[in-house]
């Protein structure tokens, strides 16, 4: 009877006009404030989580497990991680491709010297140290995902005297903490909020799923516009705002084929990792690997807004197909017509 009293649509303009309220203030509060609180804007990325599991316990009594925190296998697990990787394994030699075609040597330019990472570490070699570090901190995500799945916590909390049970707790936080350790866990409070909530509310139906997260995840970024490094350059804006509202659709399909909340949310922050640190940083301004017409090349500037929007495009017309499918597939056989 609840699952037939519910309104989907309401639920869900709830949860973005809640979300993009509170975000949004507190996006404010960090530009009124000369952007000198980091802090402010990595919680600010964890408010579509806890609004999310908020509403869909407010709504649907679903307890945060129903996001999907068990880990997905392995696959799906490198996929999250590496899919950067390959974004920038197209986008390099097709910057190249437009520098000798057009002439313009300053349009991308090898700067090694420019990377300074951890360890004392310059040069090229930050990229790779900075990835394999980085990679080696998710192992505190992957130890969460697999209590989950596999029900460590549970486990060894029923092996303990009865009296002794309430260590378990502290079992769960011993697993837990390190993924807080871990910075704020800000990409992954987003997609608790945008794919674990948002998108599984409409999974049902996958395009729609998608189109309604593009917009949104857009308006989501919409402060970031006025900051000292973006504010005024309209058109890099607009495109700035587009390529993340076409990523969406590739998030939305992650989320969708993995049935997880890891696999976005480590691609989600191996991209704020490898994207500028390859092309630099179109937040702060900070150089990467190459430089030049940085809000060209970048992937969230117009080379990350055509080929996500080529992906996007791809799934649309997949789930259409699906769809078509799935309709005639329940249609039934017209009746013989007797001779």
């Amino acid at each position: 009877m609840l699952r037939n009293m519910r309104n989907p649509r309401k639920e869900t303009l709830a949860f973005i006009v809640v979300t993009l309220a509170v975000s949004w203030a507190m996006a404010t509060l960090f530009l009124v404030g000369g952007e000198k609180s980091p802090w402010l804007m990595r919680w600010m990325m964890c408010v579509p989580g806890i609004v999310g599991l908020g509403c869909s316990w407010f709504f649907r009594r679903e307890p945060p497990s129903a996001v999907g925190f068990a880990f997905p296998g392995w696959k799906w697990w490198f996929v999250g991680l590496a899919l950067p990787l390959a974004y920038g394994a197209v986008i390099t030699p097709l910057a190249y491709a437009i520098r000798f075609v057009t002439g313009d040597a300053a349009f991308i330019q090898y700067q090694p010297q420019l990377l300074k990472g951890p360890f004392g570490v310059t040069g090229l070699a930050t990229v790779p140290v900075m990835i394999l570090f980085f990679w080696a901190l998710t192992v505190t995500w992957w130890l969460a995902a697999a209590s989950v799945r596999w029900r460590w916590v549970e486990k060894l909390g029923a092996k303990l005297p009865e009296r002794w049970r309430w260590l378990r707790f502290g079992l769960a936080a011993l697993v837990w903490w390190p993924v807080v350790g871990f910075g704020v866990p800000s990409e992954l409070g987003e997609e608790v909020g945008w794919r674990g909530t948002l998108v599984r509310w409409w999974m049902h139906r996958p395009g729609v799923a998608a189109a309604i997260t593009m917009p949104v995840w857009a308006a989501f970024h919409l402060p970031l516009i006025f900051s000292s490094t973006q504010r005024g350059h309209v058109a890099q804006n607009v495109t700035f705002l587009l390529s993340i509202a076409v990523a969406a659709v590739v998030f939305a399909q992650l989320y969708m084929a993995s049935r997880s909340i890891w696999p976005p949310a480590l691609f989600h922050i191996s991209w704020n990792l490898i994207n500028p640190l390859l092309f630099g940083s179109v937040y702060n301004g900070r150089p990467g690997l190459f430089g030049g017409q940085v809000w060209v090349f970048n992937g969230e500037g117009v080379f990350g807004m055509v080929l996500n929007g080529l992906v996007a495009a791809w799934l649309f017309r997949h789930w259409r197909r699906s769809a078509r499918n799935a309709e005639r597939a329940v249609m039934p056989e017209p009746a013989a017509t007797p001779a």
